[in-house]
């Protein structure tokens, strides 16, 4: 007999095991997972240049082995939830179960889409892509989503040709507005040529069909999203399958799910988003094994705040919340403010870079819905600040009137400490 179960070693599986065994130290928990080497969701796009597979091995046999947690390579086909019972190779009977099975590639109704390659996150598959991209010289990449760009920014920086095909009218278009977009896509690497508004009609073994053109290509990407890994399983889902839960992410009794594979709903409008985060899959797994055995946490946040940054070119872009376009669809009256800096004051330092951060308002009460930075490796914290801000229904009022800890080598000026300002810019 198994106490605790976790199906799927992911971010959502790993962090569930290791938190089930921290808040019940007296269960056996057992991770089951079909591919143990795993690795690193957010960093397989840099294994095309900044650094090799197996720089992102998470080694998860070592890892749950020191939490004291048992891993079994196996892969689950079927759970008879009634009976509480995994089923693989052989029955697995649990007490409780989590369920963090993840999300695979989107496959797009593309003709000849046999002849692509997707960003799966499997070892085997990537080595072998990876040897794919050494032998091609011209490479096309469908989606200028955030893996997208990452993915042909590594390879631009080998030396390789990109195509970087998006069927909207801009990069990024569902995390940023035009105006911030087209600074991610000025600071694009040169050998990155853009096709936007653009439809792939067919791939084929050394060409792309966009829209009537035939473009030479080696080798085709397809990066349009993921879907959730559910199909196998007897539960509520909502109409893109990702499992449904209640606050404490129980199922029924005793079933849990975490991760990628569970609805979320978007923090302002509670309408279901596919956001798959690793912040998110982290977050679900604390709370579900927390609430094993007894009903500790809530998952308070029960609506996602999506919280992004990346790297592009020199220049680091992150957003959180609801962009300036998506709050006037959605009704909303805002105000929109803009503030510019430099991450270090004076200027004058040699990692000195511009930032430009941008603030989005609710009209009606100055409470923020959203915001845009552009600038240096600082960004990625400023966002953070911003999405707790976002979280605790801070106002335009509260960011102007922040108390914050400022440095010259680490920081913009008080004097102009650009989330100051563009708030400021909200009150008058």
């Amino acid at each position: 007999m198994i106490d605790v179960l976790v199906i799927g070693g992911g971010v959502a599986g790993f962090v569930s095991a290791i938190n089930a065994k921290q808040f019940y130290p007296q269960k056996r928990v057992v991770l089951i997972e079909k591919n143990p080497k795993k690795l690193v969701p957010c960093g397989i796009p840099y294994i095309f240049n900044t650094f090799s597979i197996d720089d992102d091995l998470m080694n998860l046999e070592k890892k749950l082995k020191k939490h004291g947690v048992e891993l079994i390579e196996d892969e689950i086909k079927e759970i008879d939830f009634q009976n509480k019972e995994a089923i693989a190779n052989e029955k697995y009977k649990f007490d409780k179960l989590i369920i963090a099975t993840g999300s695979k590639p989107k496959i797009p109704p593309i003709q000849g889409i046999k002849n692509a390659y997707f960003i799966k996150k499997e070892y085997d598959y990537l080595k072998n892509l990876l040897e794919k991209t050494k032998n091609a010289k011209n490479i096309t990449i469908i989606g200028g989503g955030f893996i997208g760009l990452e993915v042909a920014d590594e390879l631009a920086k080998n030396g390789k040709n990109i195509m970087l095909i998006e069927m909207m009218k801009n990069i990024l278009p569902n995390s940023f507005d035009e105006d911030f977009s087209k600074k991610a896509q000025e600071s694009l690497h040169k050998n990155i040529t853009l096709k936007l508004n653009a439809r792939v009609e067919e791939i084929g073994e050394n060409y792309v069909l966009v829209d009537d053109e035939k473009i030479a290509s080696d080798l085709t990407i397809v990066t349009t999203g993921f879907s959730p890994n559910t199909e196998f399983l007897d539960v509520e889902k909502n109409e893109f399958g990702f499992i449904k839960t209640d606050e404490y992410l129980r199922v029924k009794k005793d079933i849990f799910a975490v991760g990628d594979c569970v609805e979320h709903k978007e923090f302002f409008t509670a309408n279901p988003t596919p956001l798959m985060l690793a912040s998110t899959a982290a977050f679900d797994a604390r709370v579900a094994a927390a609430n094993l055995y007894s009903l500790q946490i809530i998952r308070h946040n029960k609506d996602s705040l999506n919280i992004y940054s990346t790297v592009i070119g020199d220049k680091v872009f992150a957003a959180v919340g609801i962009t300036e376009n998506m709050a006037k669809k959605e009704g909303f009256e805002v105000i929109v403010t803009k503030a510019k800096s430099y991450n270090t004051h004076p200027p004058k330092f040699s990692h000195s870079t511009d930032v430009e951060v941008k603030l989005i308002f609710s009209k009606k009460d100055l409470y923020l819905l959203g915001a845009q930075i552009v600038g240096g490796i600082s960004t990625g914290e400023m966002i953070n600040i911003l999405g707790l801000a976002i979280q605790k229904n801070a106002t335009a009022s509260d960011l102007y009137t922040m108390q914050i800890g400022t440095h010259p080598l680490l920081t913009p000026p008080p004097t102009l400490y650009p989330i100051a300002v563009a708030a400021g810019k909200a009150l008058v």
